[in-house]
């Protein structure tokens, strides 16, 4: 028996901003998981003929009726509408499409927005069709439902939108018995409470894969304060900590590893068809979990492709063979990019005010018609190649609140918790960017001279607790000691600026009733690096590292130097103007480097300090 096409369509208007509503109902995991659809296996991306990519999925209605099915590429234009199309591979239906649009509320306020859900479905027996009203009827009315609950919460952030009654067992005395430890830690007693209430009553999927950024946002918290709680939870055995391998294009997990020791230099994405290098500053990223101790969670998959899984991506749109589509260009503060999902071809736009108008791109077999465009209102896009395609319209930049390898791994509180974490012997993973802090003592062969080795020891172990206090407070640790030198690393420029800054200015204080006062030299520079597992510990190698052991070998005491093009960023001209500091500029030559290197000396506002020897 043929079946014939049923379309059904729901319409409301709610009392919320189109962002809060898109928010909700393009976060389809969680959403799916709210109106009672089922878990679901994908497979890797799939391609057949000259068509677009595909997952095959898996489920099992009431865990009975098995269905198989290829799912297509979701597409959408974001806090406007968005549709996703499964064919059905046997089983009660032949395909399903659904689609949620929002629009303008009649009375033209922008503190509310129209609603409108549309779903199609074509069964395939006598099954299917009295599945339909039954399942598919009732996932739209549940969407609405979730909206309805959600006004009704008073909730300020989607993330907290209502779910549904937990049916999880929390180990209510093993969770206070490690929140009694956790207390003496030093973190701060109101993010321990706030964790305590987040792991009983968040979802299975929430407390599965907790990003420290999410609740940064959500706690209204500083980032670095609540990472700290995160690591000495772990450390306490409260939550157990993962690093997810992340694609540069697509930016989805697609490996998760419990150690560093497991990273491999390179990883494959499915979705893109291209293996990459491991990088600390992007591609590799650290999650937590919520240990088995506590409470058994486990992060079932309900979608696999939905706008909210990247939510850098703002439009992503199938373009067949020969089809032209016209793209509405958002206004952003950020570089935006059109690229070719798998062939990963781009076009960047170009930075700066908007121009109304219209430009048009052309892709063919050999890539676009430009590599680059201005900044139009409008771009019309034509497929002139061979195969359909799936372009994105994607931000250029990475979300710089994502807490990444490079980031947690220059933490003080990082190395002391968690020394054994470490890569594998052999390996070596790339950072962008890093910042290398050198510092050394002015003289301290007088020191020893002076006042004996005893007192000379004695006061330079003290000296590495001083620097290792303010380089911790500043999110940067300690890497190692050299003699009386001491390396750290820092995630950020205007962190070892900072550290830097209050070192010396509290060097005077730290001499205060010593027999002999100790004069710090300290360099700074920041570029591309090499971590790696040296003497079971992670180390930092390359020109970057070597350059910053030479620029301290420029200073000359009391003093902080730098190269010139240090200061590039803004926050770093920032930081100096307001503390008044006296820059000198002078050039060097550096050992191993060639030429002259232009470099900058900061003289601090601190007491005179007394100099040795």
């Amino acid at each position: 028996m043929n079946y014939a096409v049923k379309n059904y369509t729901m319409e409301r208007e709610f009392p919320l901003r189109k962002e809060t509503i898109w928010k909700l109902l393009s976060d389809n995991n969680r959403l799916n998981l709210y109106i009672g659809l089922f878990p679901v296996a994908f497979s890797e991306a799939k391609k057949e003929g000259n068509g677009v990519f595909f997952r095959e999925g898996r489920a099992k209605i009431a865990n009975t009726v098995p269905l198989h099915w290829r799912e297509y590429p979701f597409q959408w234009e974001e806090n406007r509408a968005y549709s996703v199309e499964r064919r059905y591979i046997g089983g009660p239906l032949h395909y399903y499409l659904w689609g949620v649009e929002l629009f303008e509320a009649k009375d033209g306020s922008p503190n509310k927005t129209g609603v409108r859900i549309k779903a199609s479905f074509k069964a395939r027996n006598a099954l299917g069709a009295a599945a339909i009203p039954l399942i598919g009827l009732q996932s739209m009315k549940n969407s609405m439902k979730y909206l309805e609950e959600y006004l009704a919460s008073g909730a300020d952030d989607p993330f907290n939108a209502p779910q549904k009654s937990p049916n999880h067992k929390v180990q209510l005395d093993e969770l206070e018995r490690l929140e009694a430890a956790l207390r003496k830690r030093p973190v701060k007693e109101e993010y321990v409470a706030l964790l305590h209430d987040y792991l009983i009553e968040k979802s299975s999927q929430d407390v599965a894969h907790i990003e420290p950024a999410l609740l940064a946002n959500l706690w209204h918290a500083d980032l670095d304060e609540v990472l700290r709680l995160l690591l000495y939870a772990t450390k306490e055995g409260m939550l157990n900590l993962s690093w997810n391998l992340i694609c540069p294009n697509c930016r989805i997990s697609k490996s998760e590893q419990n150690s560093l020791s497991d990273i491999t230099e390179q990883f494959h994405c499915d979705l893109c068809g291209i293996n990459y290098d491991a990088n600390f500053d992007q591609y590799v990223e650290l999650q937590f979990s919520v240990h088995p101790a506590v409470r058994k969670a486990y992060a079932e998959v309900y979608c696999v492709g939905g706008p909210m899984i990247t939510p850098h991506v703002k439009m992503q749109k199938i373009v067949g063979i020969g089809e032209t589509v016209l793209l509405n260009i958002p206004e952003s503060l950020e570089s935006l990019r059109v690229r070719v999902v798998q062939a990963n071809d781009q076009v960047r736009f170009e930075t700066g005010e908007m121009q109304k108008g219209r430009d048009s791109l052309v892709y063919s077999d050999g890539g676009w018609s430009f590599a680059s465009i201005g900044n139009p209102s409008e771009v019309e896009i034509t497929n002139s190649s061979s195969n359909d395609i799936v372009i994105v319209l994607e931000q250029d930049s990475w979300n710089a609140e994502k807490v990444t390898a490079a980031k947690v791994t220059a933490m003080q509180e990082f190395h002391d918790l968690f020394s054994s974490e470490v890569l594998s012997p052999g390996k070596k993973i790339g950072i962008d960017r890093v910042t290398i802090l050198f510092t050394d003592l002015k003289g301290s062969t007088s020191l020893y001279e002076s006042v004996g080795d005893a007192a000379a020891y004695g006061q330079v172990r003290r000296h590495f607790e001083f620097l290792t206090q303010h380089i911790a407070k500043n999110s940067g640790s300690v890497v190692k000691t050299i003699g009386d030198a001491v390396m750290a690393v820092f995630h950020l420029p205007e962190d070892g600026l900072k550290a830097a800054l209050e070192i010396q200015q509290n060097l005077a204080g730290f001499n205060d009733g010593a027999n002999e006062d100790i004069v710090l030299k300290i360099g700074l520079y920041s570029g591309p690096a090499i971590a790696v597992n040296s003497n079971d510990r992670l180390d930092y190698f390359g020109r970057t590292v070597n350059i910053a052991a030479r620029i301290e070998g420029q200073a000359e005491g009391g003093d902080i130097v730098f190269s010139s093009d240090y200061m590039e960023q803004a926050n770093l001209r920032k930081l100096l103007d307001a503390n008044g500091m006296q820059l000198e500029a002078f050039t060097a030559n550096l050992k191993g480097i060639e030429g002259r290197v232009e470099l900058m000396r900061l003289t601090t506002a601190a007491p005179a300090i007394k100099t040795v020897g």
